[in-house]
C-alpha cells in the first residue's frame, strides 16, 4: 500500500491532494484492482507491478529520433522502462528535446515556443500508454521525424470504439486499474476529454490536427 501511495503522492500537485492521498487505504487499492485479497492474504496484481517495479519486458516505451521523414536512419533512440508514469514523463521529455524550440520577442518579453504543442504530445503519450493492450508483445513507440511525431499504441481500439467516436469524446477503458490510479495521480481524467484537448491544442498552435489511424493491430 505504501509503495503505491508514495508514487501517487509524488505526482500530486497541491498540498490538499497530497493530504487526500495519504488517506488511501488498503481497501481502496483492493477496490481499484491494484491488490487482491485472496484467503485474507494481500497479493499484488499486474497493475501493481506496472505501477511500481514493472518487470514486464514489453511494458515500456521505445523512443527514437530519425533522420528525414522515414523510419530508416536513427539519430537517437532510448527505451524507457520502470513504473508507467515515469516512462510517460521520460518519453515526453525525449520528444521536447528533439523538436524545435523557437523564441518570440514582444516588447521586453521573450517567449519560448515549441514547434508542436507540448500538451498534445503529452496527451498522446498518456493515451497510448493507458489504453494499450498489455497482452501484446510489443511496446508503445514514439518516433520523431523532421516533419512529424508518430505515437503507436499496441492493440486495436477497445470495446467497439471507433475513431469518429473518439474525436467526439467517446471513451472505453481497457485497463481500468491503471486508469483509476492515473486518475488519482492527475495524469488522466475519467471524461474522455484527452483527445479533444489534443485537437484543441493543435488548433490553438496553428498546426494541422492530429491524424488518428488503425494500422494492423495497433
Amino acid at each position: 500500500c505504501s509503495d503505491i501511495k508514495n508514487h501517487i503522492i509524488k505526482m500530486a500537485r497541491t498540498k490538499n491532494e497530497k493530504e487526500n492521498i495519504r488517506e488511501i487505504t488498503v481497501q481502496n487499492l483492493v477496490n481499484w484492482g491494484v491488490l487482491k485479497n485472496i484467503d485474507r492474504t494481500l497479493m499484488p496484481t499486474n497493475a501493481f507491478v506496472l505501477l511500481t517495479s514493472n518487470t514486464f519486458p514489453f511494458a515500456k516505451i521505445q523512443c527514437a529520433l530519425f533522420k528525414g521523414t522515414e523510419r530508416v536512419v536513427f539519430i537517437d533512440k532510448r527505451d524507457f522502462d520502470g513504473p508507467l508514469y515515469e516512462q510517460i514523463e521520460a518519453a515526453y521529455e525525449f520528444v521536447l528535446k528533439h523538436i524545435n524550440l523557437g523564441a518570440e520577442i514582444k516588447g521586453l518579453l521573450r517567449t519560448d515556443s515549441y514547434e508542436l504543442p507540448p500538451e498534445a504530445i503529452r496527451e498522446a503519450i498518456v493515451n497510448a500508454t493507458t489504453h494499450r493492450n498489455f497482452l501484446d508483445n510489443s511496446c508503445v513507440q514514439v518516433a520523431v521525424y523532421d516533419d512529424r511525431v508518430e505515437i503507436t499504441s499496441p492493440g486495436m481500439l477497445f470495446g467497439g470504439l471507433t475513431i469518429p467516436q473518439i474525436k467526439e469524446g467517446g471513451s472505453k477503458i481497457r485497463n481500468r486499474c491503471i486508469a483509476e490510479v492515473f486518475n488519482r495521480m492527475k495524469i488522466v481524467e475519467s471524461w474522455g476529454t484527452g483527445i479533444r484537448r489534443m485537437f484543441n491544442a493543435c488548433k490553438e498552435y496553428g498546426v494541422r490536427e492530429p491524424e488518428l489511424l488503425e494500422i494492423g493491430d495497433s
